[in-house]
């Protein structure tokens, strides 16, 4: 193992960090008469060997190439993201089948670790907890690393299937690869030291250990469960700690291979060596996790003894999922997605920035109340969760990747109480939290997907909780008649907690909301008139006709481009949100006047437009004062309203406009998944090019990432391939690639039993 280092994906890649902002700028000064594509640079990377120089190979602009597809696990790393200790940015997450671990600010520290029902380093219980526990976190010759003069400054590299990081200090240099192996309660880390010094060093090197390892069987809400009265005890013959949890059934088994030298103050594990010059030491963590103790020293001396394999196994599986989802027939999922066959950088990027996300939701435990399943956000705060609301924007992706675990999730909340409230927990299936206002919207538009893709039709028949989908389908569509608390003809959808949580205005009488019960009657109207029921069709048509006129007139605020939203005291909040923008343009563009399409259009450009990213509210807006999370306010927005608002702006603006706008997108997965939410670049500067990806850190307090940005890979497929997947009438295509590239392709996309392919020429079916 002494030459293992790191994975050879990992190594490559985090050789080449930038040291910040600056030299990145400089080499790209430097070529500018270089066509550069980052993947062809990876792959010459990997080949070249760890830690070298980099040196970009020149490829001709003339050469035709074509970007890989499906990608390998380098073609879907992050950049080299450089940082100290002080900035304020998002850490970097790795996953397996069954949960997640986060990084802390340092070379090899761990945190948040998430693997229902276990949690480990958790927010611990107890009188003044520091909140999440750190674990991992090295000392050199009795100092925290962090301490150092040079020891802040991090470089990582996130990919798929783990993340890697780098830190010099004083001489040597640290280096670590994080992955969680296949489908164990565990954490492994290969961290190597190397001298970079010209003399022989002595290093004395700790690792101070924590846990606060817990089980929690019922629903999770928030962050992983944490006890902060584990027992502690030391196997010296193992070289680990076992940490046992006092209130519920949890082990945690964490040390090394080799063995520590000693154990100091009861968590340090101490290691005491000499490097030569140029010479490196590698260590390999391993954090067991399981119910008792027998099982936990089991499974850690387990994968101790296989660690080469576990390493190797991890590249393999993740290759081998991410092959899988976009392989017809294959054995990972119930669909899949459309191969993109194109030589566009920036379309390439959109299409598996949204992909990112959309694989690193994914669940496959056999704890899961509703088997394979995709969970809302990616890290420690809400790990075991699916949102109606966010699934909903990323639906035609999961129709398309894994159609039946989109009907399970769906199913689940028909009989759920989405009424009340706002999620569902896989361990259980159980809902929790307050209620959110789009659920019947939400739902809606993941059973549309669903049959849209499959064709499915037979599904409405099918009984779920004593009554057939189809009358589960009416009642969400007409659940907002129970709202019209005013007589008005609206839905009233609440207060903050119900809606955007974020913008005090954005209360009761919602356009966005209302103009989901628009599309929901015409959906269930395009229903029942396949099942030959003309008359309840014409009729929920008709309503949907009228509903959108209501909006209009009493909601929408004329020469302004914007929405209002109706009071319980019959006065009305304007709010300059992007909500309403997209959710109108989604719903009930048709009912728009050609004016209304020209003032949204303009204030879309006016008030919300960042060249990079978005403003999900208006900077002008009155209530720009009240909450900065920058989801939805000023600062950035949620990691769909991008791609959402494109493809609304496909339908007002000229499409060589927005495809202006994406190309500055485009580098937004720069950084990993994308995340929960963005800063526009006048917040927060670019990171090596693209939107700043927001901390978890308060006030801001978003995810590293988020299912709803698979939004981007529908915005690819339905916008810019123009791809329109009809419930009854085929397959169309407007396509929009003139602005990307009019050669590419999706190749074999699934609708409704066939494969198509699909370019600028229309839809063939294979």
């Amino acid at each position: 193992m002494s030459g293992q280092a790191l994975p050879a994906t990992a190594n490559a890649q985090i050789a080449h960090g930038r040291t910040g902002d600056s030299m990145s700028k400089s080499r790209e000064a430097s070529l500018p008469d270089l066509a550069l594509d980052r993947r062809s640079f990876l792959k010459a990377a990997a080949a070249a060997g760890v830690f070298a120089a980099w040196k970009p190979p020149r490829i001709s602009a003339s050469v035709e190439r074509r970007l890989e597809s499906p990608p390998s696990l380098s073609d879907l790393a992050s950049d080299p993201i450089a940082h100290r200790w002080r900035d304020l940015y998002q850490l970097p997450t790795a996953q397996n089948e069954w949960g997640y671990a986060q990084a802390t600010k340092s070379v090899s520290g761990l945190t948040g670790i998430s693997l229902p029902p276990f949690g480990c380093c958790g927010v611990a219980e107890i009188p003044w907890s520091p909140g999440l526990l750190l674990t991992c976190e090295a000392f050199l010759d009795g100092r925290i690393l962090l301490a150092y003069p040079e020891g802040d400054e991090l470089t990582y590299v996130w990919y798929p299937h783990g993340f890697a990081r780098r830190t010099r200090v004083v001489g040597l240099e640290f280096t670590s690869f994080t992955f969680l192996p296949s489908e164990r309660r565990s954490v492994a880390q290969i961290i190597t030291v190397k001298n970079l010094g010209s003399g022989r060093r002595n290093v004395s090197l700790g690792f101070d250990l924590r846990a606060g390892v817990a089980s929690k069987t019922d629903a999770w809400f928030t962050n992983p469960p944490g006890e902060g009265d584990n027992a502690i005890s030391w196997d010296a013959g193992n070289g680990c700690l076992l940490f046992e949890a006092r209130q519920s059934r949890a082990v945690s088994v964490q040390g090394f291979n080799p063995k520590p030298d000693r154990l100091e103050d009861g968590r340090m594990l101490v290691f005491a060596f000499a490097l030569a010059p140029g010479e490196a030491r590698e260590f390999h963590y391993v954090n067991a996790i399981e119910a008792d103790k027998a099982a936990a020293l089991h499974s850690y001396n387990d994968q101790q003894a296989t660690f080469a394999a576990l390493v190797d196994e991890n590249e393999r599986k993740f290759t081998s999922l991410i092959e899988a989802a976009f392989t017809p027939g294959n054995s990972e999922f119930s669909g899949h997605l459309p191969r993109l066959v194109t030589d566009n950088e920036e379309l390439w990027n959109l299409y598996y920035a949204g992909f990112r996300n959309l694989i690193f939701a994914r669940r496959a435990s056999a704890r899961s109340a509703y088997g394979t399943t995709y969970l809302t956000l990616g890290g420690h705060v809400l790990p075991t969760l699916s949102f109606p609301w966010d699934t909903s924007l990323t639906s035609l992706s999961l129709a398309l990747l894994d159609p039946l675990a989109l009907r399970r999730l769906t199913e689940n909340w028909f009989v759920q109480d989405m009424h009340q409230h706002l999620a569902t927990d896989y361990l259980t299936g159980a809902a929790v939290g307050p209620w959110y206002g789009v659920n019947d919207m939400a739902i809606l538009r993941c059973a549309e997907n669903y049959l849209r893709v499959t064709g499915d039709f037979g599904w409405l028949d099918a009984r779920v909780g004593g009554k057939p989908v189809l009358d589960h389908l009416l009642s969400h569509a007409l659940y907002w008649k129970q709202l019209d608390h005013y007589g008005h003809g609206l839905g009233d959808y609440g207060k903050r907690e119900n809606l955007l949580e974020v913008v005090s205005t954005y209360l009761h009488e919602v356009a966005g909301m209302n103009a989901g019960n628009v599309s929901g009657m015409r959906f269930l109207g395009a229903l029942l008139e396949r099942k030959g029921d003309a008359r309840r069709a014409a009729g929920l048509r008709a309503e949907a006709t009228a509903m959108a006129g209501r909006i209009n007139r009493l909601l929408y605020v004329p020469g302004k481009g914007y929405w209002r939203c109706g009071q319980p005291d019959g006065k009305f909040n304007e709010v300059r949100h992007c909500y309403d923008f997209l959710s109108i343009l989604d719903n009930m563009f048709e009912d728009l006047s050609p004016q209304q399409k020209i003032e949204m259009n303009d204030f879309f450009w006016r008030e919300l437009h960042s060249p990079h990213w978005m403003r999900a509210l208006s900077p002008d807006d009155v209530d720009a004062t009240w909450n900065i999370r920058p989801d939805h306010s000023w600062l950035g927005a949620y990691a769909s309203w991008p791609p959402m608002t494109a493809k609304g702006l496909y339908k007002i603006a000229p499409s060589a406009a927005v495809a202006a706008w994406l190309r500055g997108l485009s580098k937004a997965g720069n950084q990993g998944p994308i995340g929960q939410a963005h800063f526009v670049e006048a917040v927060f500067p670019l990171e090596d090019g693209g939107a700043y990806k927001c901390p978890n850190d308060p006030p801001y307090l978003n995810d590293w990432c988020c299912i709803g940005a698979g939004a981007f890979v529908d915005l690819v497929i339905d916008s810019i391939f123009g791809a329109n997947l009809t419930l009854h009438d085929g397959l169309r295509v407007e396509s929009r690639l003139a602005d990307f590239d009019p050669r590419a392709k999706l190749a074999n996309l699934p609708y409704q039993g066939a494969e198509y392919t699909v370019s600028s020429a229309g839809a063939r079916r294979i």
